[in-house]
């Protein structure tokens, strides 16, 4: 008897373990929801991706995520949720990008919660604006350009878009129009059609990254859900795919995969052919007209009005692409894998260029957001750390453990995203971090400074060659024949732009990867000087005897400060938030703290950086 209770004993004990255990893996599977449990108000599905809606079962997390939107803005000394202008603060970037409409507006990014408000929203987004301020050739932003900023991007394309299968439906979302797409953002329960809820952030047209971007409805396992990123492991990297979570891949690998979707560089590649995908029927009523006279095709408003309907349309297709082909999986990127990539036949003959430079005509490419990139040849990447680890970290909410998901500078908070590998005091880890990213924007702003002196004699030697007869044709100057003897030249001011625009435009000021950084940027130095030795060389053989070069500084650069962005037409720019006529010399955004200058002392950094104050800087 005694034996039989001791066999009962064990078993009782052994079903105990084992659904102890089952609870402890489940966790394990889901470690960014542990210690968390869901409240099951709602039942979370891919058809309704609001985080409002998902947030009700997990109410501390979307509380985390959404507090940015009441937060005052702060600053770092090269970041932070201020969304001051970055031309303001950096003025050579108007040189760099002349030409393209980052030259026009470019401020510091202010977090998830805001970004698809701040694309709306943005002068790069806004057809009017853009032809009246001299970019006659803008023609509308895709829809390609929500893949990183709307929470109903997978909604859309599976939804909204036209097209049998996965692949069609996939080209067709990416080739619509960006203000065509959101107007098919559904109202759903509690949100009346083309409501002031219906067009905000929370839940309605402009919303950003959701739960679901991230998520498994329900069970909160972590997934990949851009198409583009899911391309791009596949086909290049030795990924396997996957049904459920996007591709097959370890949580640690998962904590950083889901960062990639979005921190990435990419480029809009042309499919070469037609496609179908929605159109609007505006583009037959002849009374709607853009500024400059010509037939609207599309409204730049995120809701149906005036009779306007979705109609079907055909366009030349294109889908948003990593360029990731050379870049082998558990190996570190390389910038040189940009260079071969984007200099192969099979892309250059179709994808030769995001812009021609206005001033130098060279080809030039616009690098986003390379954060993985970057980061994937950093110390940290080697020994195991992810995204998560460092700009989610674990933080206490009562008894329970959970990863913050108010995502930020690790800055904000050093105790948390790094002394829980780190045992050094927070004090000697911000002087590390700062020692490490003032080091970095001095080779930077180095960089930017030759690009631009490179620019300027690029442009002087542009002028003095037009002057001779064999560069003419018709009286004017032969932009062409005088390119091709600047071939060289051209060349190095875009593989060299290409390095700086990289580091500038990766969000840690190469504290992701330092040594990749300060490699990159060297590359970059030598490149410019490289090509303004050249110049002296052509300057030689057509006899410019006096030709010199530039070597611009700080004082130079601040000359080019274009101050915040304003009207200089009058505009009914109804896509505004107030929907009100525009006179020029009015300021575009309505938002003080959007688009103003940084703080003062951030200007003194910059001007002590560059060339290095060590007597104020150390």
């Amino acid at each position: 008897m005694k034996k039989a209770l001791l066999a009962v004993l064990a078993i009782v004990v052994l079903i105990g373990f084992v659904l102890f255990n089952k609870d402890i893996s489940s966790k394990k599977a889901q470690p960014d929801m542990a210690g968390v449990v869901s409240k099951e108000v709602v039942n979370m599905s891919d058809n309704d991706p609001r985080f409002d809606v998902w947030g009700k079962n997990f109410p501390e997390y979307v509380d985390m995520y959404s507090a940015v939107e009441n937060e005052a803005p702060f600053e770092t000394e090269f970041g932070g949720n201020h969304a001051y202008s970055k031309l303001i603060r950096y003025p050579q970037l108007t040189v760099l990008w002349a030409g393209y409409p980052f030259s026009m507006d470019a401020n510091e990014e202010r977090g998830h919660f805001w970004i698809q408000v701040d694309q709306m929203d943005t002068a790069r987004n806004n057809k009017d604006f853009l032809n009246s301020h001299g970019f006659a050739g803008f023609g509308g932003q895709p829809a390609a350009c929500m893949n990183c900023h709307s929470g109903w991007t997978k909604w859309l394309e599976n939804n909204a878009a036209l097209g049998d299968t996965p692949r069609e439906k996939w080209v067709s979302f990416n080739s619509a129009k960006y203000w065509t797409m959101i107007k098919n953002v559904p109202a759903l329960e509690g949100i009346a059609e083309n409501s002031p809820e219906h067009s905000g952030p929370h839940g309605g047209k402009r919303m950003g990254v959701a739960c679901a971007d991230c998520h498994v409805p329900n069970t909160m396992e972590l997934r990949v859900t851009r198409t583009a990123l899911i391309n791009a492991l596949t086909k290049w990297r030795g990924y396997e795919a996957d049904p459920v979570t996007g591709v097959k891949a370890t949580r640690s690998e998962m904590r950083t995969l889901v960062c990639a979707q979005c921190h990435v560089e990419y480029y809009f590649r042309p499919t070469g052919e037609k496609v179908k995908t929605i159109g609007e029927t505006i583009a037959n009523d002849t009374s709607k007209k853009w500024w400059n006279g010509t037939q609207k095709t599309y409204d730049e408003f995120d809701s149906w009005r005036d009779g306007n309907k979705a109609t079907e349309i055909e366009v030349a297709g294109i889908e948003l692409v990593f360029p990731w082909k050379q870049w082998g999986k558990n190996e570190p990127f390389r910038i040189e894998m940009f260079d071969e990539y984007y200099d192969e036949n099979s892309t250059r003959s179709i994808f030769p260029q995001d812009w021609a430079h206005k001033i130098t005509k060279a080809p030039m490419l616009k690098i986003q957001h390379p954060e993985t990139e970057l980061y994937s040849s950093s110390v940290h990447a080697a020994n195991g750390v992810s995204c998560a680890d460092c700009h989610m970290p674990y933080v206490r909410k009562g008894s329970s453990k959970m990863t913050n998901h108010n995502v930020t500078s690790p800055l904000k908070d050093i105790n948390a995203a790094c002394k829980s590998c780190h045992t050094q005091s927070e004090e000697y880890l911000k002087a590390q971090i700062t020692d490490i990213q003032r080091s970095i924007a001095f080779d930077l702003r180095s960089v930017e400074y030759a690009t631009v002196s490179l620019i300027n004699d690029i442009k002087n030697m542009r002028d003095r060659l037009a002057t001779l007869p064999e560069f003419q044709k018709d009286g004017k100057a032969d932009d062409k024949k005088i390119s091709a003897v600047l071939k060289e030249v051209l060349e190095l001011h875009r593989k060299g732009q290409m390095r700086g625009d990289f580091i500038g435009a990766e969000n840690s000021t190469g504290f992701h990867s330092p040594r990749e950084a300060s490699r990159m940027l060297l590359q970059a130095l030598e490149m410019a000087r490289m090509g303004q030795t050249k110049l002296a060389e052509i300057a030689l053989q057509y006899g410019f005897n006096d030709f010199k070069t530039s070597n611009l500084g700080f004082e130079d650069i601040q000359k080019l400060n274009p101050g915040d962005i304003r009207y200089k037409v009058d505009l009914n720019d109804a896509r505004q938030s107030t929907g009100k006529n525009h006179k020029a010399g009015d300021r575009y955004y309505e938002h003080h703290n959007i688009n103003d200058g940084p703080d003062a002392k951030l200007l003194e950094l910059d001007k002590n950086n560059k060339p290095y104050n060590y007597k104020v800087l150390d």
